[in-house]
């Protein structure tokens, strides 16, 4: 349940909003009262030379590319993908692949598909024998039509947060998703616990936020406004892995027959 703390719905009519916030009712992803119903979604990232072309599909790297995502479409229970890369660490590429339910995930994991996949991309990789790392989260939307994990987002800032408290955390992150919303380059919220544990740490939590750019995120961090604000990220969890930002460049949707569009 969303604590209702989002301050630009009803502004003091005599005074001008902080630079750093939206104006009252022009909030892009205003926050939604109750989170939508959580996707199983797998998370693979893959550590490839920073000079691969996969951007083009014209390229020899980005025909290898587009074959790895043809296997990951036709995968049993395939809802939608969406790939990019580290902004922080552009080798790392990012795919999030939505199916129906997670043991389907699994059974990928297992399969010939996902055997004949990671040899596929063999000349990509940074390292011989180099070997993604792969999460699985159950995700929803915090937001109204966040702009998170598509190619439609400019840039999105990730972190997996360990937490120590799951009623805690669920009441801070839905607090912060009444927060942030209002801050200028918001674009929206998505998280979701981890399945697996991450560092030793079972319980973990994965949020994704969209932004105008990179630089609207890090002024937010430099106001007093977040200054205020930032306990409530620190409540109920020892820390973050992974806090970086992902651009998001592509993405295949079932039934979706526009391929030239989606790389």
């Amino acid at each position: 349940m969303h604590v209702p703390t989002n301050i630009s719905t009803n502004p003091s009519s005599d005074k001008k909003s902080p630079s750093h916030l939206y104006p009252a009712n022009d909030i892009p992803s205003p926050p939604i009262d109750t989170p939508t119903s959580s996707v199983p979604t797998q998370i693979i990232t893959f550590t490839f030379k920073e000079s691969t072309t996969i951007e083009d599909p014209k390229s020899p790297d980005g025909k290898l590319w587009s074959r790895a995502l043809d296997i990951l479409e036709s995968s049993i229970g395939f809802r939608k993908l969406s790939w990019g890369r580290h902004v922080e660490e552009a080798g790392k590429v990012q795919v999030h692949v939505a199916r129906n339910h997670l043991n389907q995930h699994y059974t990928f994991l297992s399969s010939p598909q996902w055997a004949s996949l990671t040899s596929l991309l063999n000349p990509l990789y940074r390292e011989p024998d180099s070997h993604p790392t792969i999460i699985h989260a159950l995700l929803s939307n915090f937001t109204h039509n966040p702009r998170t994990i598509s190619p439609d987002t400019p840039v999105t800032g990730t972190a997996i947060y360990l937490t120590t408290s799951r009623s805690g955390w669920e009441r801070v992150w839905a607090l912060w998703t009444t927060i942030v919303p209002n801050v200028k380059g918001c674009l929206g919220c998505t998280g979701g616990w981890v399945v697996e544990p991450v560092d030793g740490h079972d319980g973990c939590y994965v949020v994704y936020v969209g932004w105008a750019s990179i630089e609207d995120h890090d002024a937010y961090h430099h106001t007093k406004d977040f200054g205020r604000k930032r306990v409530v990220l620190a409540l109920h969890n020892v820390g973050w892995r992974g806090y970086g930002h992902v651009r998001f460049l592509g993405e295949r949707v079932k039934g979706n027959g526009e391929r030239e569009a989606r790389l």
